[in-house]
């Protein structure tokens, strides 16, 4: 394994092609955003995500949203052959609520939670508009979750595995 990280990292030549300084960039899992290249080593990259669910029962309408927003900053390793590899820090928030009403009276909750993560990544660009990623580490979340009906806050934490791809296009 650390030979393998040690080939990765190892100067290389600069064959990739040349791409614009900033970019808009469409992830999966589901995120928007901007890519900012503020030197030929270092990027950052702002993105958002929404979500907005609804169910309709007999009884029961629930709805539920959440918005979140994080940040990478990506520090590039080695390029090669059009191909860049980099490791990247992000930091990320979510706010989320959900309620439902009905026959009875159901409460709602609200969560806000917070995540830092560390992954490694390489971004291929067959041409100087378009660059595709992937990227896989670990990450940490720690959330509150506060219940209408108890007034009580939930907190948890958990730490795992993050993977994602998506796609660049450079203006």
């Amino acid at each position: 394994m650390l030979g393998l990280l040690f080939v990765l990292t190892a100067s290389g030549t600069a064959a990739a092609q040349e791409h614009g300084a900033v970019g808009l960039t469409m992830a999966f899992p589901a995120a928007i955003g901007v890519i900012f290249h503020a030197t030929d080593k270092v990027a950052v990259r702002p993105e958002f995500t929404f979500n907005h669910n609804s169910t309709e029962l007999t009884t029961l309408d629930a709805t539920s949203w959440s918005v979140g927003t994080g940040v990478s900053a990506l520090f590039y390793l080695r390029t090669q052959d059009r191909v860049q590899t980099y490791i990247s820090p992000r930091f990320s928030y979510t706010h989320s609520e959900s309620n439902a009403a009905g026959t009875t009276a159901i409460p709602g909750s609200s969560s806000n939670g917070t995540g830092f993560s560390g992954s490694f990544g390489a971004q291929y660009s067959p041409s100087a508009k378009f660059s595709v990623f992937g990227e896989v580490g670990v990450g940490y979340t720690r959330s509150t979750t506060k219940s209408d009906l108890t007034g009580s806050d939930l907190m948890t934490s958990s730490w795992g595995t993050r993977a994602g791809v998506g796609i660049i296009v450079y203006f």
